[in-house]
């Protein structure tokens, strides 16, 4: 038999290692699943574009909040065949990547923070 004691540092230990091995940074979280928000966004723009060879660069990344949970969001352009899209993808556990096109958005200056910001083309001049 297990001293009580004892029994409670096991557990403690245990439990302490198993929140550690289940946390994961932003930073993390985005780069596990950067590789898949390119890969969607470059099938998006090899349809859109009609181009079978395209390339794309990351502009973006951060996290935001979907309902109840954190999803990582990417900004990527796509380039191929002498034309240019931009491409926002999402990131989901339950139902992979999905590329959204950026037909109303276009990128401005960097911010303070060093994140391109976003307007809207559609915006109306008051």
């Amino acid at each position: 038999m297990i001293p009580k004691m004892k029994l409670k540092s096991v557990i403690s230990c245990v439990l302490a290692a198993a929140t550690l091995v289940g946390c994961t940074t932003t930073a993390e979280f985005i780069n596990d699943n950067q590789p898949s928000a390119a890969l969607a966004a470059q099938n998006r723009g090899r349809f859109e574009l009609s181009c079978s060879e395209v390339s794309t660069t990351l502009l973006n990344s951060k996290t935001i909040d979907l309902y109840t949970r954190q999803i990582p969001e990417y900004q990527f352009g796509v380039s191929g065949c002498d034309k240019k899209e931009i491409y926002t993808v999402t990131c989901n556990p339950d139902s992979g990547c999905m590329a959204y096109h950026n037909k109303d958005q276009v990128l401005d200056e960097v911010d303070d923070s060093g994140v391109p910001a976003i307007s809207y083309v559609n915006e109306s001049i008051n």
